[in-house]
């Protein structure tokens, strides 16, 4: 598994993290590209699922996370506020869903097959920086050949959730993380 965050996707230190990781996780990891260079990361992205790996991309950036992902999990205040799939979904939805309220700002997705389980959180909760719950009792899969978005507004769970996945967080005793 690797974890990439916006850093690495500039840097171009990219290629060598994710050469033999089976997961990869993507924490914001278009802060910093441009909208060219968007296009050619997703389309990366894309094949890396296409031969079998499983990523998980973390973004507030809608369009993007709804052009990407083939499920997406929205986090609010670190509680899952919403699951759903691309082609069932808007972004006025989600940006609902991720401030709790509605938003006035909607593509489809093909249905795709997933694969194996590659990830499977259970009731994961993880402390934050100052002692808090970061994430609360979150819990999804990760499956081969799929992409599953992480959409929600910065500071609500998405970091401690990403290194906690890469095991660099620790996570509470009766959280369950299966690679």
């Amino acid at each position: 598994m690797a974890t990439i965050c916006r850093r690495e996707t500039k840097s171009g230190n990219f290629k060598a993290l994710y050469r033999n990781a089976k997961l990869l996780v993507l924490d914001e990891p278009t802060a910093v590209l441009t909208p060219q260079e968007v296009e050619d990361f997703f389309e990366t992205l894309r094949k890396l699922a296409d031969n079998g790996r499983g990523l998980i991309f973390i973004s507030h950036k809608l369009p993007e996370v709804l052009a990407l992902s083939d499920r997406i999990t929205v986090l609010r205040d670190g509680k899952v506020s919403g699951m759903t799939a691309p082609s069932h979904t808007s972004r006025e939805e989600l940006a609902e869903m991720m401030v709790g309220r509605q938003v006035n700002l909607s593509p489809n997705k093909i249905a795709f097959e997933p694969g194996d389980v590659q990830l499977q959180l259970k009731s994961l909760t993880v402390q934050g920086d100052k002692e808090n719950i970061a994430v609360n009792n979150v819990s999804f899969d990760v499956r081969s050949s799929e992409i599953v978005g992480i959409a929600g507004v910065s500071g609500n769970g998405q970091r401690e959730l990403a290194e906690s996945i890469a095991g660099l967080r620790k996570v509470q005793e009766e959280s369950f993380l299966r690679e």
